[in-house]
């Protein structure tokens, strides 16, 4: 981890000499020379993590910290006096020329720290060559060989296939072994990948498929060969000819004879001329494959198969482009019940001196209460019942409950070495081992979450981004957004993260992280100083904070008895990134005034500010003070209604990402136009934007992503036309849309892909068509307001695949114009867009519409479906329809409706769809019916 830090120190030093060249006058020169220095103690560090991990002295973990440390104050001492330069530099003649006696100082004070740095980063060198340490990799292989050999073994420990309890997975096993042995074209699923994230269990999967009779009886031969993660390509192959033939001791040695090349032509010349299975099991890099993937005959006609497992879906995925890959699910309670019972009683005998029943049943709630934190891992729930079945009594069992996520990563201290159940964390941080540099932090950072939250993708590459933890790939023009996009979905593809929820385009909207994995997170976190969590819902006891830390999260609750000015007493000024979530207790306004002063007087090198109390009661003034935080980033106060911005806000020239809920009648200072790095910006509020266009014309950055909360008062079409880089729109509409929409330049939007349109007062009648005809590209479109007319088909963006529609008051039914758009897949229509009584989706309508949802259609008394309509729709939501009296007759034709939700519908409604009822035929065939608030007649008006 110390090698990413240092890079990235490298880089951003890298960054200031181009960029900043004329404030570096004076020690320009000595930033070079300790740039140089630094990228040969990289080279170190490259070796160090492997020392540091195989339990080498004491002093390379000690001298990796002061270089990790001593790298950032480097990089604070040189942006520090830069922005501080350019800062003077925006002033008058008199105020410049005292700036530039003061400079002087600056530029020896400035000097010897750096200086005295370069000097240290020598002695480091010297000290880490006399430790042994030395500049290659191949001393990194060597010093941590034992360290990957003791993992191999704890892998195989781990992989619990010799036992014949197995849970969860029978239709993983019915699915493979039909995918194996049917009779496939020959082109088709030459491999089958199970991947996912360690202690899923795919191992034992793996082993299962190859027992399984029917599979037995299919292959001529059979191979097993553990990758692991030094994979030697002649061992692999020696094992995988030698399960092929005769294990005789003549055939063993004719196949030791064997070159490397002749190896490898027998292993493919034997699969092709055979119907072979081989099973390769935990491949961690495509590297690995690339090694060995001449054995293997993936191309052309042959009945042979390769069955894999991984961690990484790229490597599935480079294997074989036509391959089948399953990733194993998590057990659901009743699963991992049935496995933890299975295995507590294969394990342990039950405790023989607590036979009172009611110490059995307590025993039971809290081994239900554990299974929770295992969220279905096998792995953890095989670990946790290990170490209760050597727990005998109900004191001891409730001792581990408190903290049974450490006791599961940790498994059994007393038996570390040879323990089957030793430790989930040493399997699970193999995943971090293996990461590549640029992805530790990316990981890392993660622990600032509380567990079991839903982390948004977008807002995570923001605050990565801002960190400087994103770089640039060389020779791309891409952005930064889309380089930090990619690497976490890299995390995702190597199992360490999950996907938790789709966007309607196709990309990742939000993650989620496995309770242990995350607390392994959390450790390494902590561990490399990176970050420290608190959490401050509970009243306990927290360690003290390091005072040197550079990033802290904190979660709080109303209930929290908490003082952050207190707290953060001993934290030094090297303090990076502060986060607040959480639903904070009721707080005056002079207290929140004063915890945003001290921040900003104490904390002078933050990057990341984000204070997410979900507590919007009470307005708030940014302190005057705000104008000390140079180096932020992102500021994040999407709760506290600002009343006020202060001029000396125009400081933060860096600021890249904006989100603050500001009054009505806030009024931006000119001082804003300074923000040239500005990319993102949320004005959030329930009144509809702010006055806007005075500063967007005036600033002068150009780099606009998101717009979120701009008014059309004061403001022309033509202004926002010119962020060219834009790519989400939300903006409020006034009375002056026509003003707002003329535009002489007929420019259009050239990246923008999401437009929101809201229409606060609902009084004003807009005509939407001009406004899409600026948006030839978009993907996602909301209106709310009332329009004109519904555009033409060929109005809106062929790329439309999501399309919200409210209050537009319509008097034609909207259905004719919109099923003929070809890519749409989710749409809604609620809050009387529609004012009709019938709606209809005709023959052929909506060919890839996936999700619909009709709400607050208070005049709909009829729906119908033609044939062949809808023929993809998954998910269809009703509500507030009160007049709508049954459901169309084509719902019963539409095979792939998974999912139904009725709600806020009168009783006969709900009567009609239930068994027996008159519409019960039409949706018996949906498996998930769900109906909320159904059991009354009413009629529903707004909601």
């Amino acid at each position: 981890m110390a090698d990413a830090v240092v890079s990235f120190v490298i880089e951003r030093l890298g960054d200031l000499v181009i960029s900043e060249a004329e404030f570096l006058h004076g020690i320009k020169g000595q930033v070079g020379k300790a740039k140089i220095k630094l990228q040969c103690m990289s080279a170190f560090l490259k070796d160090t993590d492997a020392w540091v991990r195989n339990g080498a002295d004491e002093r390379v973990r000690l001298l990796v910290v002061q270089v990790r440390e001593n790298a950032y104050a480097l990089e604070d001492v040189v942006e520090t006096y830069v922005f501080k330069l350019a800062s003077s530099s925006n002033h008058g003649t008199m105020r410049r020329a005292l700036k530039w006696c003061v400079g002087i100082i600056d530029v020896y004070k400035v000097g010897s720290k750096i200086k005295k740095i370069s000097s240290s980063i020598d002695t480091w060198t010297s000290e880490l060559e006399a430790l042994g340490v030395h500049r290659s990799l191949g001393n990194a292989i060597e010093a941590s060989s034992s360290y990957v050999q003791k993992q191999k073994e704890l892998r195989k420990a781990y992989s619990y296939v010799e036992d014949n309890v197995i849970v969860g997975f029978d239709k993983d096993i019915q699915d493979l072994v039909a995918l194996l042995t049917e009779k496939e074209d020959t082109l088709k699923h030459k491999v089958i990948s199970v991947y996912g994230m360690g202690g899923l269990g795919k191992t034992t999967l793996a082993r299962k498929v190859y027992q399984h009779p029917q599979v037995r009886t299919h292959f001529d031969c059979y191979a097993w060969a553990s990758i692991s993660q030094q994979c030697n390509r002649r061992d692999v192959l020696e094992t995988i000819l030698s399960g092929f033939t005769s294990q005789i001791d003549a055939e063993r040695n004719r196949i030791k004879n064997l070159s490397d090349d002749e190896l490898a032509r027998k292993v493919h010349n034997f699969q092709k001329q055979n119907k072979c299975l081989v099973v390769l099991d935990d491949i961690w890099t495509t590297t690995t494959w690339d090694l060995l993937k001449h054995a293997f005959p993936t191309q052309g006609d042959t009945h042979s198969r390769i069955l894999l497992t991984t961690r990484n879906k790229v490597v599935a995925l480079h294997v074989d482009q036509h391959g089948f890959i399953h990733e194993p699910h998590f057990l659901n309670e009743e699963e991992s019940w049935e496995l933890f019972q299975n295995k507590y009683s294969h394990i342990g005998m039950h405790p023989s001196n607590s036979n009172e029943d009611d110490d059995e049943e307590r025993k039971k709630e809290l081994a239900v209460e554990m299974l929770k934190k295992c969220s279905g891992l096998p792995l953890a729930i095989i670990v946790l019942a290990g170490l209760l079945s050597k727990k005998h009594t109900l004191y001891q069992w409730e001792l581990m409950k408190e903290n049974v996520i450490r006791c599961i990563g940790q498994g059994n201290p007393q038996h570390d070495d040879d323990s089957k159940y030793c430790s989930v964390s040493s399997v699970l941080g193999l995943s971090y081992s293996e990461l590549p540099r640029q992805l530790k932090p990316c990981f890392l950072y993660l622990a600032r979450y509380a567990e079991d939250v839903t982390i948004r993708l977008k807002e995570l590459c923001h605050i990565l981004i801002a960190e400087g933890f994103v770089s640039l790939r060389r020779g791309c023009v891409e952005a930064l957004e889309d380089v930090a996009y990619d690497w976490l979905s890299e995390l995702v593809e190597r199992s360490m993260i999950q996907v938790k929820q789709m966007s309607s385009t196709g990309r990742i909207k939000s993650i989620c992280i496995h309770d242990l994995m995350r607390d392994l997170c959390v450790s390494k976190a902590q561990e490399e100083n990176f970050l420290h969590f608190i959490d401050w819902r509970t009243n306990r006891e927290e360690e003290p904070i390091e005072t040197n830390i550079r990033r802290i999260a904190i979660c709080v609750h109303e209930s929290s008895n908490y003082d952050l000015i207190h707290e953060a007493r001993n934290i030094d000024g090297s303090l990076r990134s502060l986060s607040v979530h959480g639903k904070g207790r009721v707080i005056d306004v002079m207290y929140r005034k004063r915890v945003l002063s001290h921040v900003c007087n104490r904390f002078l090198m933050l990057r990341v500010l984000i204070m997410d109390e979900n507590d919007a009661r009470y307005e708030t003034k940014l302190p005057t003070e705000i104008g000390n935080l140079i180096h932020l980033r992102l500021l994040s106060i999407p709760n506290w209604r600002i009343e006020k911005i202060p001029s000396s806000f125009g400081n933060l020239r860096c600021l890249q990402t904006l989100r603050v809920s500001p009054q009505i009648d806030i009024i931006i200072p000119n001082s804003l136009w300074k923000l040239e790095k500005l990319r993102h910006l949320y004005f959030s509020n329930l009144v509809g934007g702010i006055e806007f266009g005075k500063f967007l014309r005036s600033i002068k950055s150009r780099n606009f992503q998101t717009l979120v909360g701009v008014r059309t008062k004061d403001l022309f079409l033509s202004d926002i036309l010119q962020q060219e880089s834009l790519k989400k729109l939300r903006i409020c509409v006034d009375r002056n849309f026509e003003t707002f929409l003329h535009n002489p330049q007929t420019l259009t939007f050239t990246r923008l892909f999401s437009l929101q349109v809201y229409n606060p007062s609902y009084i004003n009648i807009i005509d939407i068509v001009p406004f899409l005809l600026t948006c030839p590209r978009i993907y996602k479109l909301r209106v709310r307001s009332p329009i004109v007319r519904l555009p033409q088909d060929n109005r809106f963006s062929p790329n439309l695949i999501k399309l919200q529609l409210s209050n537009l008051q319509l008097k034609d039914d909207p259905m004719p114009t919109l099923e003929k758009l070809p890519k749409l897949r989710v749409l809604r229509i609620d809050y009387d867009s529609f004012m009709g009584e019938e709606m209809v989706c005709s023959r052929g309508g909506f060919p890839r519409l996936e999700s619909l949802q009709l709400t607050i259609l208070k005049n709909l008394k009829e729906w119908k479906v033609e044939e062949n309509a809808l023929c993809r729709l998954g998910y269809l939501r009703i509500g507030c329809c009160c007049r709508l009296t049954s459901i169309p007759n084509g719902l019963r034709n539409i095979s792939t409706l998974n999912e139904m939700v009725i709600e806020n519908m009168p009783k006969k409604f709900k009567e009609r769809m239930e068994q027996g009822g008159d519409d019960f035929y039409k949706i018996n065939h949906v498996p998930s019916r769900v109906f909320t608030n159904c059991d009354e007649d009413f009629e529903v008006g707004y909601i």
